[in-house]
């Protein structure tokens, strides 16, 4: 069957052309279903419904939010431990260092005191001299004296400026060591040199935040809710930042901060929640959070791709999982040429595997053209598409399928609460256009020309407009 348009005229020397014949053969029997011989008529209501008219395209489906986990590279527990042993170090330098200007100035004022006492002596014995009619030798003695103590404590000054320069460099060194030791610490992983996979998730596998993600050396390593990607230890003392306040929520949301708020701060109730958290994954209840002890994901994850192998080396920087999220999405492959007809936030619906039918919506658009075309065959612009992802309104259906082919039916025009009839219901007229046959309660029949609007494919259903004809009438269709 042909679809037209259809004008008023050629309705009407459709109709006076065969409408007698029409009657003739149609009131024998009431407008309903029938099952005698020729006879049998069926029929159907015409609707007032919303109707979408739409192209079949293919997609595949897969999940939402790929990305891959990386193990952080930082600074290992080893590498802590020889910070704190310089700081150890650097305050024993510092404390002798600090104990020998103290005997040292204890020595110098000792004989400062010696040297006035000298100067005073020998002030008045040469005083007394001066006016003997015979000196005698304590002047000259004295004035020996005042020159050699005079040399100690010029002595002693010198190791007292040598003592305090010691202290500057040792004080130096102790805060060098503490800011080392402060970068050691919040660049600390989780993970040894040695280190090994001890468990490791399946292709298929979902992970809900609290649950561990993996092990390492028998400790698992936690999914916690959010997006951060952690570039610090979490410690006591640390500065804030948007990381600390990602963490006070995840430990807020999990449950294990009952007493913690909303806060960038790294608080004493945040330490309280790591370590109920700690405890609920059976690891040292430490309060604090190396490297790679946890990771943040916005929901929970499907595993994809397991890159190490249970019992290798774990290595800073290297991926562990691909993981998606748990929704499944259909992604299309459009062709360029097609994608005026598409935007985000258009209905479609999607034919699954299994025969059933969800609704979706379109929620990304690519922008960036991807070439199909086989090697070999030259440039061809009519072969380049752009992705184009639906999101599933009800994903259950498609909970169970990875990479499954689809059919996408996108919408090109959509009409609301119009009049529909099943396209077998279209008559083609001998002067052109379309009628239908409604059924009067009578059992009489009339041919009604029509003019139709949107095809609904998925629905098998047509748009029509006709004079008399409403919701609620029964028309004709083809057996």
């Amino acid at each position: 069957m042909t679809r037209r348009r259809v004008t008023a005229a050629g309705i009407a020397v459709a109709i006076i052309a065969v409408g007698a014949t029409v009657t003739t053969r149609l009131t024998t029997g009431p407008a309903s279903q029938h099952g005698v011989g020729s006879n049998a008529v069926t029929t159907a209501t015409v609707q007032l419904t919303d109707l979408a008219e739409t192209t079949p395209v293919s997609g595949t489906v897969g999940f939402a939010r790929p990305y891959t986990i990386v193990q952080p590279a930082g600074t290992g527990p080893q590498d802590v431990s020889q910070a704190q042993q310089s700081v150890a170090l650097a305050r024993l330098d510092l404390s002798q260092a600090q104990a020998t200007l103290a005997s040292d100035t204890a020595q110098l004022q000792a004989d400062q005191a010696t040297l006035t006492a000298a100067q005073q002596k020998q002030a008045n014995d040469c005083e007394g001299d001066a006016a003997a009619a015979s000196p005698s030798t304590l002047c000259s003695d004295d004035t020996a004296d005042v020159a050699s103590t005079q040399e100690a404590v010029d002595a002693d000054q010198q190791k007292v400026t040598t003592d305090e320069d010691n202290v500057a460099a040792a004080q130096l060194a102790l805060t060098n060591a503490q800011a080392a030791l402060a970068t050691a610490r919040a660049a600390a992983t989780a993970y040894y040199p040695t280190s090994k996979y001890t468990v490791l998730p399946g292709v298929g596998q979902v992970v809900q935040p609290g649950q561990s993600l993996w092990s390492v050396d028998g400790r698992p390593v936690a999914l916690l809710p959010g997006s951060v990607i952690p570039w610090r230890a979490f410690v006591r003392g640390m500065s804030r930042g948007a990381d600390v306040a990602a963490l006070n929520y995840a430990l807020v949301r999990l449950g294990f901060g009952p007493r913690l708020k909303a806060s960038d701060v790294f608080s004493g109730a945040t330490t309280a929640a790591i370590r109920r958290l700690q405890a609920s994954l059976g690891v040292p209840r430490t309060g604090t959070l190396a490297l790679g002890s946890v990771v943040f994901g916005p929901t929970a994850v499907r595993v994809t791709t397991v890159h190490p192998l249970v019992g290798t080396t774990v290595g800073g920087g290297q991926p562990v999982l691909d993981v998606t999220s748990t929704t499944p999405v259909v992604n299309v492959a459009l062709p360029v040429g097609q994608t005026s007809r598409v935007k985000v936030g258009n209905p479609v619906s999607v034919n699954l595997p299994d025969g059933t039918t969800v609704d979706g919506t379109i929620t990304a658009v690519g922008t960036v053209a991807t070439d199909t075309t086989p090697p070999g065959r030259g440039n061809d612009n009519t072969s380049a598409t752009l992705n184009v992802v639906v999101t599933l309104t009800k994903a259950s259906p498609a909970g169970s399928l990875d990479q499954a082919p689809v059919t996408v039916n996108i919408t090109n025009n959509a009409a609301h609460q119009v009049l529909a009839v099943p396209t077998t219901a279209l008559l083609a007229l001998a002067g052109g256009g379309y009628a239908v046959e409604v059924a009067a309660p009578g059992g009489t029949h009339e041919l009604v020309g029509v003019t139709t609007g949107i095809f609904d494919d998925q629905s098998g259903l047509v748009q029509v407009d006709g004079p008399g004809l409403a919701a609620g009438q029964r028309v004709v269709v083809a057996s």
